[in-house]
């Protein structure tokens, strides 16, 4: 018999929402956000520039250009804020309610993927409140739209029809273009029919700010251009693992570098991410065992932060270990296995590029669910052990009358 689908509205667990919305704000006044706009934040400036202009251009504040440096939901959304509150003073208070209630709502989904995966919600109950508190709030980037869109996306694909599961993963390439192949691999569980459907939908969403990025750029790039520029600023001789560290990109980056800024404004965005892009290929083949170097400690660092990286590192230490202990209690549920899988391809582009915790965020709620699994399967495991020695103890009393 075919399963009924469950609407998205009728799964939000409200007091999981209402902990990770509780929880972000409380950031605030303990001082454990990272809330910061201006010039530093590049998708704040195109944010700016599109509410004073209604042009998608320089990112770095210094004229170069249209730019695909950012996506551009989370620039718009921005935008739109500033256009309708207008002083600083409520434009960031607003911001940081959103990403409350987007982190709330990725929490409050949790329960129904949970039982979608285990038949039960207490993975997912436990997950939501980890992942809750590994949040860390930052409203000048789109880490919590894309987490809840990542999370709304795989519910779609489990519970719902192409048509809806295609918006949801459209919604989200164009938020974060990396998601495309965490949600190809899901959207494959569902058969390929289902899979090519839904990312047809997907992906013809995404064409027309491809084909703007053909015409203002000179390539149709996939919803971001700035992989040239990140892979020449992570892999070369002075550079390291983690962007809190790695030494180009805080002194090379155009956004950092006012002359590296010229250099993009003469060429164009476009022109320049392509030479970049030869320049880092090119290093990465004359050095291939420092580039591995540099990806194995990417791939340490992605998954196992460290604490310079911000006060969540410990919480993703945790999350990884409980969640490959729970991976291996779910090693015979596929489902369980499609998701950490999933998770692994999400992690592709951050081995190439240098990686901050920020990073890994939209796909931990995976983990954070793997390791709701492990800490409920070790309650059960005690609650049997207990019964068991009670229920022994209880034959010894009879065996002596």
């Amino acid at each position: 018999m075919e399963r009924r689908p469950v609407s998205l509205r009728a799964s939000l667990n409200v007091w999981l929402f209402l902990f990770g919305f509780l929880w972000t704000l409380a950031e605030v006044p303990l001082g454990l956000h990272a809330a910061a706009f201006g010039h530093w934040f590049e998708l704040s400036t195109v944010a700016r520039n599109l509410a004073a202009s209604g042009q998608f251009r320089d990112p770095f504040g210094t004229p170069t250009g249209p730019t695909a440096h950012v996506a551009p939901v989370y620039a718009g959304i921005l935008a739109a804020a500033i256009v309708i509150f207008k002083d600083p003073g409520r434009i960031v208070p607003a911001m940081i309610v959103l990403n409350a209630i987007l982190i709330g709502i990725s929490a409050a989904l949790l329960p129904a993927i949970s039982q979608r995966v285990y038949g039960a919600a207490a993975p997912g109950i436990l997950g939501g409140v980890l992942l809750s508190l590994s949040n860390w709030l930052m409203p000048q980037w789109e880490v919590a739209l894309s987490t809840m869109l990542l999370i709304g996306a795989t519910f779609a694909i489990l519970e719902r029809g192409p048509g809806q599961a295609g918006l949801w993963c459209g919604a989200s390439f164009l938020t974060n273009p990396t998601s495309l192949a965490a949600l190809g691999l899901m959207a494959l569980y569902r058969r390929a029919r289902f899979a090519a459907g839904a990312l047809a939908l997907a992906l013809l969403m995404c064409a027309p700010w491809m084909l703007r990025n053909q015409v203002e750029l000179g390539s149709p790039y996939f919803i971001r251009d700035n992989l040239g520029l990140e892979l020449w600023l992570s892999n070369s001789g002075r550079s390291s693992p983690e962007t809190v560290t790695n030494w180009p990109l805080w002194n090379l980056h155009p956004n950092q570098n006012p002359e590296e800024a010229k250099v993009v404004a003469a060429m164009g965005e476009g022109r320049y991410n392509q030479m970049r892009m030869r320049e880092a290929r090119q290093w990465i083949g004359s050095h291939p065992k420092d580039f591995l170097r540099l990806t194995a400690g990417r791939a340490f660092y992605y998954w196992l932060p460290a604490r310079r990286e911000g006060w969540p590192a410990p919480l993703y230490w945790f999350l990884t270990a409980a969640g490959a202990w729970g991976l291996w209690l779910s090693r015979r549920n596929r489902l369980a296995l499609l998701l950490a899988l999933a998770s692994v391809l999400y992690s592709g582009t951050f081995l190439l590029t240098a990686t901050h915790l920020r990073h890994r965020y939209p796909s931990l709620w995976i983990w954070a669910l793997l390791a709701g699994y492990a800490i409920v399967s070790h309650r059960a495991w005690r609650a049997l052990g207990s019964r068991l020695k009670q229920g022994a103890a209880a034959l010894m009393q009879v065996m002596m009358k």
